[in-house]
């Protein structure tokens, strides 16, 4: 329908942005506060007493009085180390120095004024200060500079940080390598999805808005510090519902300081994987392949004009070359000289693959009789000339003689080079006015060579990439703070981010599927290069692998941000906005456009009219032409993008009753826009109801495809802290908060451009109504026509394309935080905190990926409908319709919805030890019990969501981090030997030992069986690892006896449990499983069965050797997995998850996000 409303609500977003003169919802992410109350020795309050805030190093000073209840707060603090000087008439003058201010945290300073002269003045160490945090309720964790520069981190990755806080645990997604080169740490928060974190720098957005990256992961020379909040943050914050992270980065002082660095490991200080690496490659004769990783800069700080105007800038570059083996599958010489080279005679040998099976030739694909060969007689007059010219493009095996498996042993290497360089810039204009400027820019350039050579195949490259990439991410930061009064502040932001990929395939121009005979792929520049070849088994796919080509991405975001705080009596009132203005084009390839080609056993096995038993293969499949399914991206704007306004505004009492009592509350309002596309007919928004595609700017539709506001995003907030002894204080918070952002389409990115009139999802797969193959190699479609548009605006659905539907009004998703948290402090450095922190999640999208199929078919009834899923999915032929003169008809294909249709709760306890650094010691200690239900966005979710809810992909029961630094106390002015000579103390002064330690509980998964296919075809037991299969038996899962078995030297393999025998007809039982009735779901949840735990530790030796008073050198050893612990995946081997097969319960490889034993070296020179 027209957008009507759009001029007025743009009106009510201007008037808005103009009011505010910017804002934002990110004030307190910059600064910190100091705050307390005043006494004398008997207790009473003493009012008008003068406390005088200093910068040490940058010697700015900010002045306030203590009011009527003798309380006293001064904001709006860069993080630094401050001095603060209480006096009052009659009393002694009370000094503590070196008070460090975070980041989104108030410290408290309370002191008692002694009786004495004016001119006396009491000195406080700052280590008296207390630890508790008695000004609000929200679950986080500051990771100080100390800890930032001491910790080892291996690649020196500033995300990394946040897995050392309770609640935080690795996600099971990631974003390929080639478009997150800056290298997010991937995470979940307290239970949440991937990619809805919040990630903040200088207190501006630093998420891309659509996968939820990070934009600029900075240098951790730059950073100051981190805080990760997980729930419960004021009103002032939102727009992220799984947690917050805010950085801060480094500002000059009146000193001038710089350091340079070198960092460096290879492979050669690599332990090898036992799984992938027991034997030397046979190219290189290396069992590690060759790798080396060099990172190298410096920073550079200091004033312009003292006391004035700082700097701080910074450079830091990478070099990494990446060494990889791979052991995969190519046709057997025999296979290779008889059937693709065509060189041993007239007859094609598939007989090692079939053994005395034949093989069935279908030549319409109709399900008709076949006719037979002999396995190991196959005429080459069937062979497909196509077929075989793309199999000339594999190599010969080179390992393993005769064997039909891991016969091939490939090594390559690919490039990952960095370059980033920071700058910012502070200024103090007057006691009451500070500015600061701060850019950043970082290049990144990825390479990785192919498997196959020019047959492509799994890449060498960051994360598997084949190809090339070139990221280029910016963001820059405006600000300003004024003192209008001491009881009356404001700041003033402004924000931009961009982040720009471009990606491209090794054969970029190149025709080989043209050349290989192959019509209607290599038809234009954006469909050259190699197409992407997928075989259900037999050899390894191959073809274009590991890179979403041509891909062009280009992202920004626009902020301002504005915030007010005002100081009555006990009361400090904060209220504010942001507003933000997103913009994003991405011409992707999710799926190849020189198509996606999969081939599959079914295709030559025996069809229901052929008179012998065959399985097929899928080499003979390639072999004779025969295509299973076939994808493709065709793309027909290369300029759509889509444009996104937000706005969110809150207001915030925090009232300190009494010296014990703080009370927050207040709201916080997110205000979405609907996205728009930057031009007519560059987006279509999926219509069931009219059933068909609503295109932006025709027939009346407007640009955001005619999707309406929510205006009723009101989340509240309301914490206290309660401070029942001078040692102990206890914390409760509950708070909604909003998800501004979503995830890949949710709310803002592909949903309007990846579909009709700019983008086809190709995909047609074979079914028992369409036969045993879709196509063969010489009649794959050509690649549709751009549409025309009709005078409704509207392309009516058809089965030649996928839609990506999303609902008609925003919808934000939502969670409701809560938390009670007891704080015992055991000295002023040394604090225990014991929590509950819950959640419940509406609103959210189901899994740990983006969107569902809401047409799934619903389960058969009879074994006649087995195979064919078309006519029980629910809108089966519902659309039926004329466009551009021919009919259409619609669905038989998915329906793939981005609307969040979910929800999740979330328990844990939360545990932490916490000692600030004093005496040349810090650490934290946390442990974690959680429990994490959600819902799977599998093919159950639309029809059986009962069968997808269970306990969540990533979330480990246990989880207990250690970290810390320890400065030995031995040497010159140490606790020992500190009367040492300098020889000496060359010797065995200086040293620092940190590390950190994790231990946590498998990741959980779902049992299968067998013989599922049998039962249902709407799910098999062919998963992969993490992702959840709805072919279950059932039983109690509990009692399947596990345990993780030694390294099998033969198979390169570890058992995790012993399958039971095979459940061979419905209603059979083995062991602690039946096998369910035909039709139905077993009875075993989803993730019922958890895997192997976890246990490793890094650790770092550092040097320090001063040169000059000012100069020091610094030498650090580090040990990443010092221990060689193998941290196992959850079975993974094909089936291994299926308890009645041969290869239930087989570990082939590491967890995702881990390695073995990694040293690393490194040298810096500062001053």
């Amino acid at each position: 329908m027209p957008n009507q409303k759009k001029p007025a609500r743009t009106g009510l977003f201007l008037a808005a942005c103009i009011l505010l003169a910017g804002s934002s919802a990110y004030g307190q992410a910059v600064y910190g506060s100091l705050y307390g109350t005043v006494k004398d020795t008997s207790g009473a309050v003493i009012k008008g007493a003068t406390v005088t805030v200093t910068d040490e190093q940058k010697g700015t000073v900010q002045t306030t009085q203590t009011n009527e209840s003798g309380g006293w707060n001064v904001g709006h603090l860069v993080p630094d180390n401050y001095d603060v000087k209480i006096s009052a008439p009659t009393f002694q003058s009370t000094e503590s120095k070196d008070v460090v201010v975070h980041a989104d945290v108030s410290q408290l300073v309370d002191v008692q004024l002694g009786i004495a002269g004016a001119d006396q003045t009491v000195t406080v160490s700052a280590s008296d200060t207390p630890a508790l945090k008695t000004d609000r309720a929200d679950v986080s964790q500051v990771i100080d500079e100390h800890a930032v520069q001491n910790l080892p981190n291996l690649d020196r990755n500033f995300t990394q940080f946040t897995l050392l806080t309770p609640g935080v645990q690795h996600s099971t997604f990631n974003i390929n390598g080639p478009e997150n080169p800056q290298g997010t740490t991937s995470v979940t928060t307290n239970g949440s999805s991937y990619g809805v974190q919040g990630w903040l720098l200088d207190g501006t957005d630093n998420r891309e808005p659509v996968d939820g990256i990070i934009v600029i992961n900075p240098t951790l020379d730059s950073v100051g510090e981190l805080k990760v909040t997980s729930a419960d943050y004021d009103a002032e914050f939102g727009g992220a519902v799984g947690g917050i992270v805010s950085a801060q980065t480094k500002s000059g002082g009146n000193d001038l300081h710089g350091d340079a660095f070198f960092y460096r490991h290879s492979g050669a200080q690599l332990a090898r994987n036992p799984f992938t690496q027991s034997e030397p490659d046979p190219v290189t004769g290396h069992l590690i392949p060759g790798q080396v990783y060099g990172q190298f800069g410096g920073s550079l700080s200091g004033p312009i004009v003292k006391d004035r105007t700082f700097f701080f800038l910074d450079y830091q570059g990478t070099r990494q070359r990446l060494g990889a083996s791979q052991l995969l599958t190519v046709p057997t010489l025999t296979a290779r000289n008889s059937c693709v080279l065509q060189t041993a005679g007239a007859t094609c040998d598939l007989s090692q693959y079939l053994g005395s099976q034949p093989i069935y030739y279908h030549p319409t694909g109709s399900g008709g009789p076949g006719q037979l060969f002999a396995s190991n007689a196959i005429p080459v007059s069937a062979i497909s000339p196509q077929g075989a010219n793309l199999l000339k493009l594999l190599p010969a095996p080179n390992t393993n003689g005769t064997s039909i498996t891991n016969n091939f042993a490939a090594s390559g290497n690919g490039n990952d080079n960095a370059d980033q360089a920071d700058i910012r810039l502070d200024h103090q204009l007057n006691s009451k006015i500070h500015l600061f400027g701060r850019y950043d820019y970082a290049l990144f350039g990825l390479f990785g060579s192919a498997a196959f050579g020019p047959g492509g195949g799994v890449g060498f490259g960051i994360s598997g990439t084949t190809g090339t990439s070139e990221v280029q991410n910016q963001s820059a930061a405006l600000g300003m703070d004024w003192a209008i009064h001491p009881t009356l502040l404001t700041d003033l932001r402004a924000g931009f981010l961009s982040y720009h990929v471009s990606e491209n395939k090794l054969t970029a121009g190149q025709t080989p599927a043209a050349d290989a005979g192959i019509p209607n792929l290599n038809t234009a520049a954006d469909s050259s290069g190699l197409p992407n070849i997928t075989m259900a088994d037999t050899i390894s796919n191959f073809g274009n692998q590991g890179c979403n080509c041509p891909l062009l991405e280009s992202e920004q975001v626009f902020q301002l941000a504005n915030n007010w705080t005002k100081i009555l009596g006990n009361h400090t009132i904060k209220f504010g906005g942001d507003i933000r203005y997103a913009l994003n084009l991405r011409n992707a390839s999710d799926n190849d456009r020189a198509g996606v080609l999969s081939f599959a056993a079914a295709s030559t096995a025996a069809g229901p009219s052929d008179p012998t038993a065959s399985s097929g293969t899928a080499l003979g499949s390639l072999l004779f032409g025969q295509v299973a399914q076939f994808q493709r991206f065709d793309v027909y704007s290369q300029d759509a993008a889509n444009r996104q306004k937000r706005g969110s505004f809150y207001a915030q009492d925090s009232w300190r009753p009494n010296s014990k009592l703080q009370v927050n509350y207040g709201v916080h309002w997110d205000v979405i826009f609907p996205e728009t596309v930057n031009s007519p007919g560059n987006g279509g928004f999926a219509d069931i109801n009219a059933g068909g595609v609503r295109v932006a700017g025709f027939g009346g539709n407007g640009t955001n495809g005619g999707q309406r506001m929510d205006y009723t995003n009101f989340a509240g907030r309301f914490g206290f802290a309660y401070q029942v002894h001078p040692n102990t204080v206890i914390r409760g918070g509950i708070a909604q908060v909003y998800d501004d952002v979503g995830f890949f389409g949710t709310l803002f990115g592909s949903v309007l451009t990846h579909n009709l009139p700019v983008l086809n999802n190709e995909n047609e797969g074979s079914t028992s109504s369409t036969g045993q193959y879709i196509s063969t190699l010489t009649t794959l479609p050509a690649k549709p026509a751009a549409p025309t548009i009709p005078a409704s605006g509207i392309i009516p659905f058809s089965n030649s394309y996928s839609p990506q539907f999303r609902g008609d009004r925003i919808q934000l998703p939502e969670v409701d935080q809560w938390n009670v948290t007891l704080q015992q402090q055991f000295s002023s450095n040394f604090t225990m905190e014991i929590a509950y922190v819950g959640n419940h999640a509406e609103r959210i999208y189901p899994g740990e990926t983006y969107g569902f199929d809401f047409n799934a078919p619903t389960l058969p009834t009879s074994p006649a409908q087995l195979g064919d899923t078309s006519a029980r999915r629910p809108y089966f032929n519902k659309f039926t319709g004329t466009y551009q003169g021919a009919s259409t008809i619609c669905c038989s294909n998915g329906l793939t919805s981005a609307a969040p249709t979910a929800n999740s709760n979330y328990h844990s306890l939360q545990t932490k030890l916490d000692k600030r650094f004093s005496n040349g010691l810090q650490f934290n200690a946390n442990y974690t019990w959680s429990k994490a239900m959600n819902y799977a966005n599998d093919e159950a979710f639309a029809n059986y969501p009962q069968i997808s809810h269970g306990r969540g992909d990533t979330n480990r029961t246990n989880v207990f981090v250690a970290s810390g630094v320890y400065a030995l106390p031995f040497g010159r002015d140490r606790m020992f030997a500190s009367h040492v000579n300098r020889l000496t103390d060359y010797a065995i002064g200086g040293w620092t030992l940190s590390g950190t330690t994790t231990w946590e509980s498998g990741r959980p998964f779902t049992p299968t069986y067998q013989e599922c296919g049998a039962d249902e075809d709407i799910d098999n037991n062919f998963g992969g690892p993490g992702v959840t299969s709805d072919c279950r038996p059932s039983g109690d899962a509990a009692n399947l006896v596990r345990s993780v078995g030694a390294l099998d030297p033969a198979t390169h393999s570890r058992q995790f449990f012993t399958p039971v025998a095979a459940l061979t007809t419905n209603g059979a039982t083995s062991g602690p499983f039946t096998r369910p009735a035909f039709g139905t779901f077993g009875n075993v949840g989803r993730n019922s069965l958890t895997g192997p735990s976890d246990y490793y530790a890094d650790m770092s030796l550092i040097k320090d050797i001063p040169i000059t008073k000012r100069v020091k050198g610094q030498f650090q050893f580090q040990a990443f997995n010092v221990f060689n612990h193998p941290e196992l995946d959850i079975p993974n081997a094909s089936n291994a998850r299926c308890i009645d097969c041969s290869n239930g319960g087989v570990i082939t490889t590491l967890e995702g996000n881990s390695s073995m034993r990694q040293l690393q070296f490194a040298a810096r020179v500062s001053f």
